[in-house]
């Protein structure tokens, strides 16, 4: 884009560069009716004096000269074409009017995109040195200066002007009565079918992008009274425009949350608000900013667009992303212009802008045939959703039987527990209770009776518990028994915990686990002499690990290889093979150590 527009500047230049023999500038005041007699400085053109005299609002006269050969046959005619003038300009040949606009004080008539095209010919135009003299008005925030003038053969020059006047008034025309069609249909179908949100926002969108188009046909301010109030509607409908074309973005790729609109909508009314009140000693910085925030929520929707499109692999999405290549493009190239940092005033947005309408409007349109093509198949579609939602019915209806099931038997296990624990339970504590107060009570039965109410206490506590219930909250009951024995057998136990906080077994797994650290403790005092229990039990990386170390006199060879026929340790590998893990037990003159290593989510058989 930014190619095309050099090209066209080239095009201008090349008949000024052969035809003018000095091309000078100078500053007046906005009554000046005559060129100053000095200050004049030689310029190019097309020329903005922003960049010559920064700040300056006013009048800046152009003087063009060159030499016309003289002829016995008459001088032949010449055509000459002025690309624009900005804000506003009049033409004098020779100290004659040609031409020009009809305000050159504030309101300024607005020529900036509108070609000019004269014939010279005698008595104005003369044998020798000719003057052409410009006088142009504008505004320092509105880029002033004067357009590409082109002198040369009428014909030559006035296919150049059509070209130009094709370019920068009828196709914008022709482009706003387009998006003015199409703003008008597409609302109308938004307003039969409103859950169609992104027709309603492409509705807007067109309707706001003509607000901002008349910019570039507008021939005076109306309906304001003053250019900056003029150029500051045109920025709000510009901003506007595009932050529903973000909307429509956002609903048509289906990422519309409330929070993300509120955001959006917070922003751009943000910036409205920052147009419409920010003193005119600032507006040319709001404006700035608030043309690259418009960039940026082009490019964003653009972003949206694409990435659906990449995403979704959908023939709509793919089109309207590639009609928004060539728009996207032109934006970046016309707020480049705009903020001054690429040469020339040309811009391609209204140009440009039709891609971005067409192809948001057969996107549109292929959704509301592929909609028509779903209702022609309707009585099909209907069928299978009954029966996709029999079948959820049914898997419903079988998740609500399992869980019934789970309920049932998980009732009956505390039914049982509350026999065991109401019934064996209170027999065996009311024995332990009697033989505790005999003094010829025999220790040997009241520890067995202990033992067998430890047993008893800790399969209830096993089956009572919750599947969901942590490992270390059924750890506390066996740790304070077996602290408590140990205590009471003068060895001193340490305990250590790790990562046991969101560690879950199951009811059955936790009972063999338990079983097995019991085991454990019952040999340290039955069989080690030891005067101190280390425990340790950590859980990390989906494995379980405990170990039961003691000081004890160890085991000998031989009798570990007893011991190893014991029901004891026989039951603990049996216990470890049903948690999916593995028992080792290694001893020696310091004593004796107990590991076993598990998973923690494990499948295997009972």
């Amino acid at each position: 884009m930014r190619w095309a527009g050099l090209w066209l500047a080239c095009l201008f230049i090349t008949g000024t560069a052969h035809a003018f023999e000095r091309i000078e500038a100078a500053r007046s005041d906005w009554n000046a009716g005559a060129q100053p007699a000095g200050g004049w400085t030689a310029v190019t053109l097309p020329d903005s004096w922003t960049s010559r005299w920064p700040g300056f609002d006013g009048v800046v006269w152009y003087r063009l000269r060159w030499s016309e050969p003289a002829d016995p046959a008459g001088l032949r005619p010449k055509g000459l074409m002025a690309s624009h003038f900005n804000m506003a300009g009049a033409v004098y040949l020779n100290g004659s009017l040609i031409g020009g606009d009809s305000d050159l004080v504030e309101p300024l008539s607005r020529a900036w995109n509108l070609p000019r095209y004269w014939v010279l010919d005698a008595p104005l135009l003369r044998p020798g040195a000719n003057e052409l003299l410009v006088r142009v008005s504008g505004l320092a925030a509105y880029q002033p200066g004067l357009g590409a003038v082109t002198l040369g053969e009428p014909e030559l020059v006035r296919a150049t002007y059509r070209r130009a006047t094709l370019v920068h008034r009828s196709l914008p025309l022709l482009g706003i009565g387009l998006t003015l069609v199409m703003g008008v249909l597409y609302g109308m179908l938004w307003l039969m079918r409103r859950s169609e949100r992104s027709y309603g926002w492409f509705s807007l969108f067109c309707l706001l992008w003509v607000a901002y188009s008349y910019n570039y046909v507008a021939l005076g301010t109306w309906p304001f009274d003053s250019t900056e109030a003029f150029q500051r509607a045109n920025h709000i409908a510009m901003l506007a425009s595009i932050g529903c074309f973000l909307m429509f973005a956002l609903h048509f790729c289906q990422l519309a949350g409330a929070g993300l609109r509120w955001i959006l909508l917070l922003s751009s009314g943000a910036g409205i608000a920052a147009l419409m009140l920010a003193p005119s000693a600032i507006q040319v910085q709001v404006r700035n900013h608030t043309v690259l925030a418009t960039l940026l929520l082009y490019v964003g929707g653009c972003v949206v667009i694409l990435r659906h499109a990449f995403r979704s692999r959908q023939l709509e999405a793919a089109v309207l992303a590639a009609f928004l290549v060539i728009p996207l493009m032109a934006g970046v190239h016309d707020t480049l212009v705009f903020l001054e940092y690429l040469p020339g005033n040309r811009y391609y947005a209204t140009l440009s802008s039709s891609a971005t309408l067409l192809g948001i409007s057969f996107v549109l349109t292929w959704r509301m045939v592929k909609d028509m093509r779903l209702a022609e198949h309707f009585n099909a579609e209907l069928k299978q959703r009954v029966e996709e939602a029999t079948r959820r019915l049914a898997d419903g209806l079988s998740r609500q039987h399992a869980a019934e099931l789970v309920q049932t038997r998980l009732t009956e296990r505390l039914s049982l527990v509350r026999d065991l624990h109401d019934g064996l339970g209170m027999t065996l504590s009311s024995h332990i209770h009697s033989l505790g107060n005999r003094p010829d009570s025999d220790d040997g039965a009241l520890w067995a009776l202990r033992e067998v109410n430890d047993d008893l206490r800790l399969i209830i506590e096993s089956s009572a518990f919750d599947d969901t219930e942590e490992l270390a909250e059924r750890l506390l009951p066996l740790r304070h028994r077996s602290t408590r024995l140990l205590e009471a057998a003068d060895i001193e136990c340490r305990w250590r915990f790790a990562g046991l906080q969101s560690c879950r077994l199951g009811g059955k797994r936790d009972l063999d686990f338990l079983r097995v650290l019991q085991e454990a403790l019952a040999n340290v005092i039955k069989h080690s002499g030891a005067t101190r229990v280390d425990v340790a039990i950590e859980a990390a990386g989906g494995q379980l690990a405990l170990s039961v170390r003691d000081n004890g006199r160890g085991v000998a060879p031989d009798a570990a290889s007893r011991q190893s026929s014991g029901m004891g340790l026989k039951n603990m590998e049996a216990r470890a093979a049903r948690l999916g893990g593995r028992l080792a037990v290694h001893s020696n003159d310091s004593g004796t150590t107990l590991e076993l290593h598990c998973p923690i989510d494990a499948t295997v058989s009972p």
